[in-house]
């Protein structure tokens, strides 16, 4: 009855009743104080002190087993702070707590969770409780400092249970004690050398058919490793695996991929197991990769606040850099085996203040009157639709992180209404480059940044109207929208030779200069023909609808080839192009000097 009233609490208990307690504290008679009244039923008094015994000592091993697992990442966090955590029969309360500690630090500790920091200080000694009540008493007060004295005072039930229930596993040397030498670890910077605990570290590879392995990591030293950040809800992850295989098959021996999945993913086996299980019916697909799980060590050498990321460790054991996983090519990788040079890796920066993303303009626009900027792709920034927005009397448009055929869509919309990408028709003195940025929907070179900040107001017209010839600044092309004849390529699929029809499987368009292969596998035929498209001459028509998926294995030197020697190559697969004429509307794209453009 007396623990029922609420007189426990830190915050008394509100006097509320139902029609069956008395105006007392809220105490129910039907409750606790029922077992008190005459008759007593003792059925109903030990089946319920059963249920409660079961279901209280199964809710403390899962908070044990959650605090444990916390106490390594926590035990850094602290180190972080300042505090020195001893050991032996040596008390760490009264280090920590003789700190000063600033108001961010105050914040930072609620975060981790008193149950945590608690756990910490007594895993250090059993005996802490029965022998430095002082101390216990004058942490815990620090620790009401930090979370809410409410937090403080069930916190020190917690320790009890704990220290009486779990007293030898607190004894027992753990992983977070900091003898493994990873307690001080902090994150790498490029050009850093990985740490000799962390290559002594052992490392648990889990396969995704059930097997697992654990080795050293430093039997992988002496390799070029990719740490392959990645989680069940990020679908892009889960798509780039197959990639990421191919470059292991081409390099076997000299490169080792291993996918990393972070502890703060809170991905379960069960949700792996589950998600895979989708990929193996619809596409009778399971990793051959191996993984790691709830993993803190690597997320925390390797920081970064996006997905998917690659982490590469360069044969000697240094830290290279944080890449995107679009500039993981098989050319990339043999030019940096052959060369040791990583400037054609494409750094993956972090931006310290979250805040920022999708907030700052391109330019700082203190003091100007006008600006119109055009550049390339702005990482971590997200994509700003091209829209005007008036602030104070000031106009700002941007158009963000946009592919440049989306751009020239966007700039040209006339030109392009109702036209198919494979129907471009290209002036003959645009250069290459500009083609294959057209046609390059994979990589962030093909994305664009654009700014034009005005101190007045601004028509959505005249906004795209600037956007307009910033574009043609920068690339010397234009567009229009002409009508007549020219001369095309006509594709038709050879239902008597069917190679190309796609016999399931991850979708997969590796499609790389230097790649050991040309793949496309299972990719709808619209992109097949665009891809078809960027590597020809002339524009492709294909008149029939078709829900078509394709796949094609074509030899690594196929973008070297001559138009004639990639169109008999394409026909062994059943793709068959025909030259004919195309009689219609289409775009153009026409190169303009610099001189007309001003």
């Amino acid at each position: 009855m007396h623990f029922s009233s609420g007189i426990h609490r830190v915050d008394s208990m509100k006097s509320r009743c139902r029609p069956d307690e008395i105006p007392m504290n809220g105490r129910s008679w039907s409750g606790v104080g029922g077992y008190l009244s005459i008759p007593l039923s003792y059925r109903k008094c030990t089946e319920k002190v059963l249920k409660r015994y079961r279901r209280a000592t199964k809710k403390l091993l899962e908070i044990y087993q959650r605090g444990t697992k916390q106490l390594q990442a926590f035990g850094s966090f602290l180190v972080k702070l300042g505090y020195k955590l001893r050991t032996g029969s040596e008390s760490s309360l009264p280090v920590v707590c003789s700190r000063s500690v600033k108001k961010a630090d105050a914040s930072r500790f609620k975060l981790s969770g008193l149950q945590v920091f608690c756990g910490i200080l007594m895993g250090k000694d059993v005996s802490l409780v029965v022998r430095k009540k002082s101390n216990v008493l004058n942490a815990l007060k620090c620790v009401g400092q930090f979370g809410g004295y409410r937090k403080a005072f069930r916190m020190s039930l917690a320790c009890v249970f704990l220290v009486s229930m779990f007293s030898l596993s607190a004894q027992t040397p753990r992983k977070d004690s900091g003898a493994d030498g990873l307690a001080g670890l902090v994150a790498l910077k490029p050009g850093d050398k990985i740490p000799d605990a962390v290559w002594n570290r052992p490392l648990e590879l889990n396969y995704f058919n059930g097997k697992k392995k654990t080795i050293k990591f430093a039997e992988l030293k002496g390799k070029l490793i990719l740490l392959d950040f990645w989680s069940t809800g990020c679908p892009s992850c889960i798509e780039g695996i197959p990639d990421m295989e191919l470059v292991q098959q081409r390099f076997k021996d000299k490169v080792q991929v291993v996918m990393v999945n972070s502890k703060r993913n809170k991905d379960t086996p069960e949700r792996i197991n589950k998600r895979f299980k989708k990929y193996k019916e619809d596409f009778n697909y399971t990793p051959v990769l191996p993984t790691t799980l709830d993993d803190t060590l690597f997320t925390s050498l390797f920081p970064h606040n996006t997905l998917p990321t690659i982490a590469i460790i360069d044969p000697k054991g240094q830290f290279v850099l944080n890449s995107f996983a679009g500039s993981i090519t098989e050319d990339i990788i043999g030019d940096f085996l052959k060369t040791g040079i990583s400037n054609r890796f494409i750094e993956k920066s972090e931006i310290k203040n979250p805040e920022r993303i999708n907030t700052s303009p391109l330019v700082d626009t203190t003091g100007l009157l006008f600006c119109s900027v055009m550049s390339g792709y702005r990482e971590n920034y997200l994509g700003v639709y091209p829209a005007v927005v008036y602030s104070k009397g000031n106009s700002l448009f941007q158009v963000g992180n946009y592919f440049l055929n989306t751009c020239y869509q966007l700039a040209f919309p006339d030109v392009f209404e109702g036209s198919q990408s494979s129907l471009f028709v290209f002036d003959d003195r645009i250069n290459k480059e500009f083609i294959n940025l057209i046609y390059d929907f994979k990589t962030t070179k093909g994305q664009f940044w654009y700014q034009l900040y005005m101190r007045d107001s601004i028509t959505q017209e005249l906004a795209f109207d600037y956007f307009r010839k910033a574009l043609i600044e920068r690339f010397h092309v234009a567009a229009e929208r002409k009508k007549g004849t020219v001369a095309a390529y006509r594709l038709s699929l050879d239902a008597s030779r069917p190679l190309w029809k796609t016999k399931g499987g991850m979708y997969i368009n590796s499609v790389d200069k230097g790649n050991e292969f040309l793949i496309m596998q299972n990719v709808p035929l619209n992109g097949v023909i665009s891809f078809i498209r960027s590597i020809l001459d002339k524009p492709v028509i294909f008149e029939s609808k078709s829900a078509e998926r394709i796949d094609l294995r074509l030899a690594g030197n196929f973008l070297e080839l001559s138009v004639e020697e990639k169109i008999a190559a394409l026909e062994q697969y059943g793709i068959k192009l025909t030259p004919t004429q195309y009689n219609g509307e289409y775009p153009y794209f026409y190169a303009v000097s610099t001189q007309n453009t001003k």
